[in-house]
């Protein structure tokens, strides 16, 4: 029976994935108002794929520390969704939900790689949710302190890193960490948050050359440091996001085409000089040729890619561990190879429904939503800091997933960059949790300046309302309270009433329409009642 449930577990994991996918583009064409059912069927999703698929690891494994772990991290996920709604009922719930099912995967795959990792990682996302909790009225109340710190934001930053640079651990080669009382972290991630703010606050006001330059000394200086500390991941995510956030505040295609072509010079110029470049590149090219060295990983990781098929070939029953580093860079090849194609590509999938939750937010435009599409355009009814920062951290999160996916499936190079939410690694899944709530705080913020999507989302609940006929009472007197009103106006004399001018009756046409009408080809006169032809 246990034998049974492991293998055909993996159709309904599959199946409720491939669904919540579904429901995720479903939902980013719906307004606020209007996916409210949508958001409650992810939820459910959730957490059913989250029990069968514990159910199957706790059944394969026969630890009973496993189930403790799914009970705890169920708990975890449904506590915060709870109290993310009760704080801020106004938050983006669908990327909400999405946060939720990243995290979840994380939790399933590291307990089954590792449990150990997987319990740490619970622990350091549920003091990281319960930190971001407070960050949404952060950014939504101290607007003015927050765009005002540019100096703090960057100036921290690069200590940050120069501190890493100088005494920091060698991870791979690379001087990434360093341990303050026992605690390793890596500040580089802590330091794209200050970044984002920083272009953010320096950009939103003023994007004269002037100040352009400044920014562009500033965020060399951070990918200088970056690269000596051989973080070449880091470095490219941080110059790849001031492109784009340049771009994003000055509308001017020129400093995109600049950015492209000053990139692949980067490119060039670090393939010259490191070795572990090189190496990587190398392995990228032809794995098969040094399959017994450097292209050992990536040549195991295309291996288990082969092996999951469409369904995967169950929880517990792939050889995902043969990879090296398995659970941070390769999570993609542990995920897809268990869990299968449909599963891996239905992750992509809320990946991408995350960055595009996350520019609608920066947009300020909802689909399905008139007052929304009819003012996105107009940039000047936007608040230009939040619409930074919000596309700052989506563009950020996106190319994190290009980078780690595009890596694993010899796509790209490999970057060593991990996958948000869902490879170990605490500083990663501490800061990515931040950037979720930073931007849930621009869009409860973006409510609060543009309260005509609330209007349209009113408008929509009234109508449905009429539609199950709950405010449809007109016949039985219920609403008749405003001809009460009108009567005691007219009788204290504050009623004035306006001359009515009867309408042209329907038909009556001058001369001139008829003889316009007849020359277009008609026959015979109008008939009574149309308006036009």
């Amino acid at each position: 029976m246990e034998q049974v449930i492991v293998i055909y577990s993996r159709y309904a994991i599959a199946f409720l994935a491939v669904l919540y996918a579904v429901l995720s583009v479903v939902r980013f064409f719906l307004s606020h108002g209007k996916g409210r059912p949508v958001d409650t069927a992810q939820t459910v999703c959730i957490f059913i794929w989250q029990f069968v698929a514990f159910l199957t690891l706790c059944l394969e494994t026969g630890e009973l520390d496993a189930l403790f772990f799914y009970a705890f991290s169920q708990i975890t996920l449904f506590a915060s969704m709870m109290l993310f709604l009760m704080i801020y009922p106004g938050m983006n719930r669908a990327l909400l939900n999405h946060m939720c099912f990243l995290l979840g995967t994380g939790f399933l795959i590291l307990g089954r790689l590792n449990l150990q990792q997987a319990i740490r990682q619970l622990i350091i996302a549920a003091a990281g949710l319960l930190i971001s909790m407070a960050v949404p009225y952060v950014v939504r109340n101290w607007e003015e302190l927050l765009k005002n710190l540019t100096l703090l934001y960057a100036g921290g930053g690069f200590l940050a890193l120069s501190a890493v640079l100088i005494l920091g651990q060698v991870t791979h080669g690379s001087r990434i960490s360093y341990t303050v009382a026992g605690i390793t972290f890596q500040p580089s991630e802590f330091v794209k948050l200050l970044f984002v703010f920083f272009l953010a606050a320096f950009l939103w006001e003023d994007t004269s050359l002037k100040n352009l330059t400044i920014a562009a000394a500033a965020a060399g200086a951070h990918v200088l440091v970056l690269v000596l500390s051989r973080d070449l991941g880091s470095a490219l995510i941080f110059f790849l996001v001031f492109v784009f956030l340049v771009f994003f505040a000055t509308g001017k295609y020129r400093y995109l085409a600049l950015g492209t072509a000053g990139g692949c010079v980067a490119a060039w110029v670090a393939y010259r000089l490191f070795s572990h470049v090189q190496v990587r590149v190398q392995a990228w090219r032809d794995p098969w040729s040094v399959i017994d060295g450097q292209g050992y990983q990536i040549t195991q990781s295309l291996f288990a890619l082969s092996r999951g098929g469409w369904f995967g070939l169950g929880i517990g029953q792939g050889t995902p561990q043969d990879i090296p580093y398995v659970e941070t860079d390769f999570i993609f090849a542990a995920v897809t190879e268990e869990l299968g194609l449909l599963f891996s590509v239905s992750l992509l999938v809320v990946c991408v429904c995350c960055f595009l939750q996350m520019m609608r937010i920066a947009l300020g435009s909802f689909p399905g939503n008139v007052h929304g599409m009819a003012q996105s355009n107009a940039l000047v009814q936007q608040d230009r800091f939040y619409r930074l920062l919000a596309s700052g951290f989506g563009v950020m999160y996106i190319f994190q997933v290009f980078l780690t996916v595009g890596g694993g499936i010899r796509f790209i190079p490999l970057t060593g960059v991990t996958l948000p939410l869902v490879s170990y690694g605490g500083s990663s899944v501490m800061t990515t949790l931040l950037m979720f709530a930073v931007v849930q705080g621009a869009g409860l913020k973006r409510r609060t300046l543009r309260p005509a999507d609330d209007d349209a989302d009113w408008e929509e609940e009234w109508e449905d309302d009429w539609r199950n006929g709950e405010d449809n009472n007109w016949e039985d007197g219920e609403n008749d309270g405003w001809q009460d009103e009108d009567d005691e106006w007219r009788e204290e004399g504050e009623y004035e009433e306006e001359e009515y001018e009867p309408e042209e009756p329907e038909g009556e046409w001058e001369e001139d329409d008829e003889a316009s009408y007849r020359r277009q080809g008609h026959r015979g006169k109008r008939r009574s009642g149309r308006k036009g032809w």
